[in-house]
């Protein structure tokens, strides 16, 4: 298998330069041809209702750019805050809508605490999610979304992980017991792709199964040490092994988003929110 993964210029919008920028990752896999085309997969995460420009049109230009077959988005689109806004996440899924992608929403921490706990965050859940679905957008909980590229069908799954594994200042140890209590385990043949928000549990999405990984929730890292990588985690842990880009784990890949926005801590030191696109080539 070969990888490659790099880094685009910064999006230009009507001659200014802003610091949304693209981070590119190629991966090869034997379940697509190699004579069709690739698949190109934009990735989203951790917007947490940031706005890209009027009506989102910088972010929206940039999906367009990358001319995606499909956007997946990792979880943390809004806040998971008592009356936190969503609007800005609402135009974004608008703007997608409106340019016919297929767009599939998994859960992160934020918006797993507004559906669990409707005693604190009352009727936000079902106000975002009914939205999403009434715009197309498939929001696996639990499941999976299939779908197919040329010849490979693929199978897209939305891990909603408990969240306890989300509190500050501890990583619980995580053996994968609940990812397969909750999902049916891959199908042989089929391209399966894991939206599961939190990173820090690789080994154990790559033992299940899953063929490509995609995960968010570290910000990068918030600050980045040249040569050494992200600071901190939202635990508040440092040095994080898995905090942005592409990582390999026998045969099976993970793709870790810096993210589009901020919350709480607002800061990001050598490390620009970016959009992420997949590339996955054929080698069948």
């Amino acid at each position: 298998m070969i990888v490659r993964q790099f880094v685009s210029s910064a999006w230009q919008k009507e001659g200014k330069m802003a610091n949304l920028k693209t981070l590119t990752c190629e991966i090869y896999t034997d379940k697509l041809k190699k004579e069709e085309q690739p698949l190109r997969i934009v990735m989203l995460a951790d917007l947490h209702d940031r706005l890209w420009g009027t009506r989102q049109s910088q972010l929206l230009d940039a999906v367009d750019a990358f001319s995606a077959d499909m956007v997946l988005c990792a979880g943390d689109m809004v806040l998971g805050h008592e009356k936190a806004g969503m609007e800005h996440a609402f135009l974004l899924f608008e703007g997608l809508a409106k340019r016919n992608y297929f767009v599939v929403a998994a859960n992160g921490n934020h918006e797993s605490r507004m559906r669990q706990l409707p005693e604190a965050y009352g009727v936000q859940y079902g106000r975002y999610a009914g939205r999403l679905k009434e715009l197309g957008v498939h929001i696996p909980v639990n499941e999976a979304v299939e779908t197919r590229h040329g010849s490979m069908r693929i199978r897209i799954y939305g891990y909603e992980m408990p969240l306890v594994y989300y509190k500050k200042f501890c990583i619980r140890p995580y053996h994968g017991e609940d990812l397969y209590k909750k999902l049916d385990l891959p199908e042989e043949g089929a391209f399966h792709i894991l939206m599961a928000h939190n990173p820090v549990y690789f080994r154990q999405y790559a033992d299940w199964g899953a063929d490509l990984t995609l995960a968010g929730h570290l910000h990068g890292g918030m600050i980045r040490i040249p040569g050494i990588g992200g600071l901190i985690t939202p635990q508040a842990r440092l040095f994080p092994r898995y905090d942005r880009g592409l990582y390999e784990r026998d045969g099976k890949y993970m793709v870790v988003s810096p993210g589009l926005g901020e919350h709480t801590i607002r800061i990001r030191i050598c490390n620009p929110p970016c959009l992420v696109g997949i590339i996955i080539k054929g080698t069948g």
